[in-house]
């Protein structure tokens, strides 16, 4: 059942943005290179991001909780955001529709889903191939982390299925953040106020800050529940931008008629 469960959530994962992917640039006719430049974007963001993590280990694990999670929210927003800036300001320049918006946040959002799928799909491969047996045997475990390999076999597999699952939804809540991430972003490119960009910021810093630290004091489950309601309101915020763009497209348009 276990197996199973983690299956699910990786090919949901992996197979859920492929096909909003599909959904959204056939409705809106839309170019896939939309999508593609979202995804991208992710990737670029994380160049330095991880590192940086990485090279802020140390500190980390000896700040407290409520510090680790406010930084490593900050550093989220600043490096996610500031690509989604860089994304609209200069490549996408003529990207300044809602329906764009949305694409590319689906990319966004959707190849980080991707690749979170294939890193659960190779937990679960190498979890059961060390399942019953002697790790001791496995020569890509050295001897120090011995231990701690075996307490994650054991962790692993005596999660509970609904768990698993877990995994899936979160996906689905970060990519309505991402959606609305990315409008937040291009609309104040697109009325030129710096402040959508800051809101958009904070917005993400805020969510990822407030996701580490429950994670690690009430639990994943409560930490999902609180996650969606956090996805629920980033969906109102996609759906609140649109008459915002369409004003926008309106004023254009009547500008160059009028012009």
């Amino acid at each position: 059942m276990l197996i199973t469960a983690y299956i699910v959530s990786f090919l949901g994962m992996i197979l859920l943005p492929v096909i909003l992917w599909i959904i959204f640039t056939r409705k809106f006719a839309l170019s896939w290179k939309l999508v593609l430049a979202g995804g991208l974007t992710f990737i670029a963001s994380q160049v330095l991001h991880i590192p940086l993590v990485m090279g802020l280990n140390k500190f980390l694990q000896s700040s407290s909780l409520a510090v680790t999670a406010i930084i490593l929210g900050l550093l989220a927003g600043v490096f996610e955001e500031t690509a989604r800036y860089i994304l609209f300001k200069f490549i996408l320049k003529k990207s300044r529709s809602w329906q764009e918006g949305v694409l590319v946040g689906l990319g966004h959002g959707g190849v980080e889903a991707v690749l979170i799928g294939i890193s659960v799909a190779f937990t679960l491969v190498t979890m059961i191939a060390y399942r019953g047996i002697d790790l001791s045997t496995v020569p890509s475990i050295p001897p120090e982390q011995l231990a701690l390999a075996q307490q994650q076999v054991e962790a692993f597999w005596s999660t509970q299925p609904f768990m698993a699952l877990l995994g899936f939804f979160e996906r689905i809540f970060a990519m309505c953040l991402h959606v609305s991430l990315s409008l937040m972003v291009l609309y104040g490119l697109a009325k030129k106020q710096a402040v959508w960009f800051w809101l958009a910021l904070l917005w993400h810093a805020f969510i990822d800050a407030v996701a580490v630290y429950a994670s690690q004091s009430i639990g994943n489950l409560q930490t999902e529940g609180i996650l969606a309601v956090f996805a629920a309101i980033s969906v109102w915020i996609i759906f609140k931008m649109r008459p915002k763009f369409e004003q926008i497209n309106r004023i254009s348009e009547q500008e160059a008629v009028t012009g």
